[in-house]
């Protein structure tokens, strides 16, 4: 019920004395205008029972808007050991308006039977009735507090498997926005219970779905905003089902190789970030067959992998890039990618007194040859032999190819024990010495010695910029190459034990400072004559080079009609490749100088770009051109450190 009435006049006793002089002063401000008093709200909260609540909390909201509510004042909670009322009853003073007020019991959440209510008969603000305050009045009301309801059902998939999930009641806010409120994880079998729901509208919505099945709200909704609303009568119970589709998938069998036995996986792909990265994989089961789930709607490739075969790709080779595309859309299923990858090669040796500290332990990676480069391919286990502190280890998964293995300190305590040791003592790939694997067989006896780490540093002074350094590993191939800093110092740490050459300047430059090995050594000996550099297991310092002014060819570049050719690059480079190279750009009237050269022949090189046919032209005197397109018919140009070489001959462009 709800009442209004009118407060009864409170009549004045006579003032006299200091009771008179307060009078004037409360005249006096009675003539200025004054804030309104308001009235109030008073009720009675009972249960379903009609028992009456000694604690609880009454909210009241007023409009903000055409569908939106804000408090009118913060919550106001009632107890009836301090509110000097009745147990149950409640008053609040409230400036005159329109509002709408609801109620909840405060209680232990397992004790709790009972859901909110809202004036009159509305479970949320929305639903509930106005609640008009006169001036000076008294509105009165008996609300009711509602028993609880429940939510029960179950989350399937394709087939009815069960599904695991959380179910999430949103419940509308007085501002108008969804949000979630407690709810319950589903068992392995899918159903689900939720009690101590309050009565009212909800919408329901599935979270920490399995990857596999495509998460939803109820009824076959993709967000909160779209789902349908379900109502929870009082004291009731409503069954509410999911039934979630599987997420893209691709099936298929991959057939072993005889005698392959180990584990086998499925990669699928997909492009991002300018290259195929893995998306997701599925294991191989005992019969062959795979799902890979869990999928969005894009383009993938699909791959198989296991220590006993090699990785192969479907319809393409050995790695995502060489694959065919398998297009799916958000819920498809490609069924046939079937995979037969042929059997893996081995590589297996020894790794003689390795020293770990206190933790850790030798990781091995084997890395092959592709396009000049090294790619790491596939790890291995290494295990100690018992010996001294001896480990062997094997790598499989290997295809055919080129390879060096390389082992670094995996997991140190503090830093690790022993430096990045590839074969050969290197502490590169690209440094190391390479050994040939064949798929279906083990190469065995790639031993692996580490050592303690040292270092060489040093200074290249006097250079107006800054210096490529270069250092070969034992093995004679280049293993890593530093930058000078602005004063002109280098430093390479963490190297194997053994004998490193070092080549200063060595990069492709336009510059007048020719290359050199340590020791002022002529680039033309190579690493093969340079000075070695002794590494065993300390810092080798004071390692420097002074570079000197290179010698010079010039020459002019002419077109067919012997008109110069300008701004074209112009090189000057070993036969073999073993010089470093130097350029030059001509000058308007086809004249170029090409610097930084040491004492050694070179070939002079017009770049393709530059030479008006499909291939780069070099200098040969014997063609009426001053130019062939075949390196062997080249001219070998003698050039002396700190002089100058004329071309006999001008250069002439094809077209």
């Amino acid at each position: 019920m709800l009442e209004t009435t009118r407060r009864p006049r409170v009549t004045r006793a006579p003032a006299s004395g200091v009771a008179l002089v307060l009078a004037l002063l409360a005249s006096l401000l009675v003539a200025a205008p004054a804030q309104a008093a308001g009235g109030t709200l008073d009720g009675t909260l009972t249960g379903p029972d009609g028992s009456r609540f000694e604690f609880f909390e009454v909210s009241v909201f007023e409009a903000d808007g055409p569908d939106a509510w804000k408090p009118a004042i913060p919550p106001r909670t009632i107890a009836s050991w301090e509110s000097g009322l009745p147990v149950g009853d409640f008053s609040i003073a409230l400036p005159a308006g329109t509002y709408r007020a609801c109620f909840r019991a405060l209680t232990f959440e397992s004790s709790e039977t009972v859901g909110r209510t809202c004036w009159d008969g509305g479970f949320d603000v929305f639903a509930a009735t106005d609640i008009v305050i006169a001036e000076s009045g008294t509105t009165r009301i008996t609300p009711r507090l509602p028993p609880e309801s429940t939510l029960r059902g179950r989350i399937v998939g394709p087939g009815g498997v069960g599904i695991s999930a959380y179910v999430a009641p949103y419940r509308r806010a007085p501002n108008g926005t969804w949000q979630m409120e407690s709810g319950a994880q589903s068992l392995a079998d899918g159903s689900y219970v939720l009690t101590d729901l309050d009565p009212g509208s909800y919408r329901f919505c599935l979270a920490d779905v399995p990857r596999e099945f495509v998460p939803e709200c109820w009824k076959d909704a993709p967000d909160v905003a779209a789902a349908t609303e379900v109502t929870l009568p009082p004291g009731g119970s409503r069954v509410l089902s999911f039934w979630l589709p599987r997420r893209a998938n691709i099936t298929g069998r991959v057939t072993r190789p005889a005698g392959a036995t180990s584990y086998l996986g499925v990669t699928a792909y997909r492009y991002r970030n300018e290259r195929w990265e893995p998306a997701t994989y599925g294991a191989v089961a005992p019969d062959g067959g795979y799902r890979i789930t869990g999928l969005d709607a894009d383009t993938y490739r699909v791959c198989a992998h296991g220590y006993d075969v090699v990785t192969t790709c479907w319809r393409g080779g050995a790695e995502p890039g060489a694959a065919t595309d398998i297009a799916l859309g958000a819920t498809q299923s490609r069924a046939g990618i079937d995979l037969t990858p042929g059997p893996a090669g081995y590589v297996s040796g020894t790794l003689p007194d390795v020293y770990l500290g206190a933790e850790g332990y030798p990781g091995v990676t084997a890395w092959r040859s592709v396009d000049g480069g090294f790619e790491a391919v596939a790890t291995g286990e290494a295990v100690p032999t018992g010996i001294d502190n001896a480990w062997t280890y094997e790598i499989g998964s290997l295809p055919t190819g080129t390879y060096v293995v390389c082992v670094e300190h995996v997991d140190p305590e503090f830093v690790p024990a022993f430096p990045h040791t590839c074969t050969g003592d290197s502490p590169t790939p690209q440094g190391g010495i390479p050994f040939d694997v064949v798929a279906g067989a083990t190469t065995t006896g790639v031993d692996i010695a580490t050592g303690r780490a040292g270092g060489i540093r040093g200074r290249v002074p006097g250079a107006p910029s800054r210096v490529r350094v270069d250092l070969y590993a034992p093995s004679g191939r280049l293993a890593l190459s530093r930058t000078t800093d602005a004063d002109g110092f280098f430093r390479f740490g963490d190297l194997p034990a053994g004998d490193y050459r070092l080549g200063f300047h060595r990069a492709t430059a336009r510059t007048a400072l020719a290359a050199e090995w340590w020791q002022n050594r002529p680039d033309g000996v190579g690493p093969s004559g340079a000075a070695p550099i002794t590494v065993d297991g300390a810092v080798v310092g004071g390692i420097g080079a002074t570079l000197d002014q290179g010698g010079v060819i010039t020459g002019r570049l002419l077109d067919p009609a012997d008109d110069p050719v300008a701004g074209c690059v112009i090189q000057a480079r070993g036969r073999d490749g073993s010089l470093a190279i130097r350029t030059a750009v001509t000058g308007a009237d086809g004249s170029f100088a090409i610097g930084g050269l040491s004492t050694a022949s070179y070939v002079v090189m017009v770049v393709r770009a530059c030479s008006g046919s499909p291939a780069a032209l070099f200098h040969d005197s014997d063609s009426a051109s001053g130019t062939t397109a075949r390196l062997r018919d080249a001219d070998d140009v003698a050039v002396t450190l700190g002089r100058t070489t004329t071309l006999a001959d001008d250069l002439h462009t094809a077209g």
